[in-house]
């Protein structure tokens, strides 16, 4: 598994050598994973021209295992449909504002941005650019206004289709492979390629065979294509990460920005988590880093700021997400073990590859450094366990109710997330997972109306709980939304 890993320097080493002979006891390792939850490769899928298709059959199949896709517009096309997947976390990306037959006009960069900003509502507007007919109108003015602009096939001008674990040598220039009729429909034998190199592969979209595609008419794509390729995903969650392009580059820049350090007082472990991307007009840079912590706590509870933060324990280490510049990562709970005295260690970019090169590096090849996240346990390590049949629930959100019953969140249930780029699903883990919703309340009910969980919102993404499969209701500010977890 390839990760980043920060190690001790050799005289904190020796010391913390000494405390785990007298107390049985080590000091603390922190690593950043390669990708989300510590899995082996990246996958993005991307849909170009605005098809209707795409709202009412493509995304229908990426909601069903708990995976987000990148749906890039013309702004000129009509947008019908698509604020409704920007709402259930997909990425609304760029098209330009005319698709013209060439290159897009060099001032379309940024009119398309702000057109669909004003059309559509997400938490960062518009990231991510992709060139009608594959031709950049020019990188640097491109990376002046999105994280990421999409070309096609790089194996079309001699390059690679499938990018390293550092993503492209030119973020104005990343690669997709064409689907359908003129392209691939070998969507898993790309993504094995992937899995293989430890990297990023990226696929790119127009209609769907058969449905109803408006102006996306070239090289249509059988959608049990798409659909066998998200149930091979799903079967290999615990290594594939499938997320959308944006999200993808801006874990990828912020990974090799980031370091991470950590230290030990008495019972509790705390992590720094920061990079040096400055802010900008862009991107806040907030997405979440997948963290581990070496420790033998059992029952960890692992805070950021204000926010609970799911964890799990597994093969000697505490896994989490955390977002960089969010503040001091405070672990703390029953492991007993922690050092008593201070102790600290510390951990930046890392040059291991998913291969052979691995073998200087210090990596084990024990089950633990699969993806934690990859197989859904009944519970989860946190705060506020269901609550008893017997208890008052203390956040009502339908003022005057007495009953327990699920159907006292009726008119909740309505609210939807109009004005408020917030949003809530279960993903391919098994995971509540809530969107945009930075500095608001989150509240998760089960079905008999008791709270399960409360935490805080944090960066652009969250993972907040992972229960009994059933029905959920998720508060996040006065908004809510009713997921499912299967």
């Amino acid at each position: 598994m390839v990760y980043k890993k920060f190690s001790l320097s050799p005289a904190l080493a020796m010391g913390a050598f000494g405390l785990f002979a007298a107390a049985s006891v080590y000091a603390q390792d922190v690593e950043i994973g390669t990708w989300a939850g510590f899995r082996k490769c990246a996958v993005s899928f991307t849909f170009d021209d605005n098809a209707p298709s795409q709202v009412s059959d493509a995304a229908p199949e990426f909601d069903k295992y708990g995976y987000r896709a990148t749906f890039n517009l013309v702004t000129n096309w009509s947008t019908n449909g698509f604020q409704g997947l920007a709402d259930k976390g997909h990425e609304i990306a760029s098209h330009s504002d005319s698709h013209p037959n060439g290159t897009m006009p060099a001032n379309e960069i940024a009119s398309s941005k702000q057109k669909l900003n004003q059309s559509i509502k997400q938490k960062y507007g518009v990231i991510t650019l992709a060139y009608p007919n594959c031709n950049t109108p020019g990188d640097q003015q491109v990376l002046q206004n999105y994280v990421v602009g999409r070309i096609c096939n790089a194996s079309w001008g001699g390059g690679s289709d499938v990018m390293g674990k550092d993503g492209p040598n030119n973020w104005a220039a990343v690669p997709a492979i064409m689907t359908g009729t003129d392209g691939t429909s070998d969507f898993k034998g790309n993504m094995q390629k992937a899995l293989q190199s430890g990297g990023w592969v990226a696929f790119l979209t127009h209609g769907l065979q058969g449905k109803s595609n408006g102006s996306a008419t070239y090289s249509p794509t059988n959608l049990n294509d798409i659909s066998g390729a998200l149930q091979w995903a799903n079967q290999n969650d615990k290594d594939v990460w499938v997320a959308p392009m944006g999200f993808v580059a801006m874990y990828i820049q912020e990974r090799k920005a980031s370091k991470a350090e950590v230290s030990s007082n008495g019972g509790t472990i705390t992590v720094k988590l920061t990079h040096s991307i400055k802010k900008d007009n862009i991107s806040d840079f907030d997405y979440p880093l997948s963290l581990r912590v070496k420790s033998d706590m059992a029952k960890p509870t692992v805070k950021q700021g204000d926010a609970t933060l799911e964890s799990k324990v597994d093969g000697g280490y505490i896994y989490f997400d955390a977002v960089p510049n969010g503040g001091d990562i405070v672990i703390s709970g029953d492991g007993g073990s922690t050092p008593p005295t201070e102790s600290s260690s510390s951990a930046g970019p890392s040059s291991a590859a998913s291969s052979s090169s691995d073998a200087g590096q210090n990596v084990s090849s024990s089950s633990h450094h699969s993806s934690p996240w990859g197989n859904r346990s009944s519970s989860s390590n946190g705060t506020n366990p269901v609550a008893s049949s017997s208890s008052q629930n203390p956040a009502n959100p339908v003022a005057g109710s007495s009953s327990s019953s699920f159907g006292q969140f009726a008119a909740l249930e309505t609210r939807e997330f109009d004005a408020n780029p917030a949003s809530a699903y279960v993903d391919a883990s098994g995971f509540i997972t809530v969107i945009n919703a930075q500095g608001q309340n989150i509240t998760v009910f089960n079905s008999l109306g008791h709270v399960v969980r409360t935490t805080k919102g944090i960066g652009c993404l969250q993972k907040v709980y992972s229960g009994a499969k059933g029905v959920y209701i998720v508060r996040i500010g006065n908004k809510a939304k009713t997921v499912s977890i299967k």
